[in-house]
């Protein structure tokens, strides 16, 4: 079926770029619209900068157009990334679609990633001087909007990409599987992507608990997949003493997937402090793109 309408959060950063790239691979194997969604609001380096002008930190001359050249560089930001956007939909043959916005990015990109198919936004648990926060908001968005998002680690690319933005993503997927809600509920919404790919694998983690009479065998999601997509299999993983989500991201590495499909496991109410151990794994230490549903 297909995605058919995919929003990208796009930023002046260089991961930010890349994700409108992949955006657009994705939007043009879909026959989707891209929707390039930019927040107007200052990174931390421009926070900086006011900041210090506040403090008396710099003469008077200078701190009085700090703010004007501040807000002229938001402005190139912008005009770059909608020129940006106009050219990849010429050449991938897409149709795109400019929104800008002012505010704040972890209150703006929720409330539009509600009417989207897919939305793609970054993470990185790490500082970055041209992003406009702290920390990163894709959790934000993971659990308030109850629609599947397609998280880009670090740098915009995982550990086989050489290239960030020359591999486009979703050729061969690896999905997490262990039968329970949140799992099910990031299949039903990433389907699309599996019916998309040239191959998928399911990883299914091998289990010290005794079988349960009401938990069913794990060939048949490899069933129900295979009614949708060519080119199913599955592999078990043994448990070998290291965090679950570590080894579920090293599988999928090794089996050459670009994106790993995974349920978000906690309580979104409380996802702050109430992470499912996996999930936090998954953020906290991304190798490779991530497509989650809560």
């Amino acid at each position: 079926m297909g995605f058919k309408d995919i929003l990208v959060h796009v930023d002046a950063s260089e991961a930010g770029q890349v994700r409108l790239l992949r955006g657009a691979d994705l939007a043009a194997r879909h026959g989707a619209r891209l929707s390039a969604l930019h927040v107007r609001e200052r990174s931390i380096a421009q926070q900086r900068r006011l900041k210090a002008s506040e403090l008396g930190l710099m003469p008077g001359g200078q701190a009085g157009s700090l703010r004007a050249t501040i807000e002229s560089e938001l402005d190139e930001q912008a005009d770059m990334l909608h020129a940006m956007l106009a050219d990849l939909g010429r050449q991938r043959g897409v149709e795109v679609e400019w929104q800008g916005a002012d505010g704040r990015a972890r209150v703006i990109v929720p409330q539009r990633a509600r009417y989207a198919d897919l939305s793609i936004v970054g993470h990185d648990p790490l500082e970055d001087i041209d992003l406009p926060e702290e920390y990163s908001f894709a959790e934000t968005v993971l659990f308030t909007t109850g629609r599947p998002v397609l998280i880009m680690p670090p740098g915009g690319g995982s550990d086989v990409d050489s290239l960030p933005g020359e591999c486009p993503l979703g050729r061969r997927v690896a999905l997490a599987w262990n039968g329970s809600p949140a799992c099910a509920r990031t299949l039903s919404a990433a389907l699309p992507l599996i019916e998309c790919a040239q191959s998928t694998v399911v990883l299914v983690m091998d289990s010290d608990e005794p079988d349960h009479p009401e938990q069913l065998a794990p060939t048949v999601v490899l069933d129900h997949l295979r009614r949708h997509a060519v080119n199913v299999e599955m592999r078990t993983l043994a448990r070998r003493g290291v965090p679950a989500g570590n080894e579920l991201q090293g599988v999928a590495l090794e089996e050459g997937a670009d994106i790993l499909i995974a349920g978000a496991h906690g309580r979104a109410m409380l996802w702050e402090k109430l992470l499912g151990g996996v999930t936090r794994t998954l953020l906290a230490e991304m190798k490779l793109p991530l497509v989650m549903c809560s």
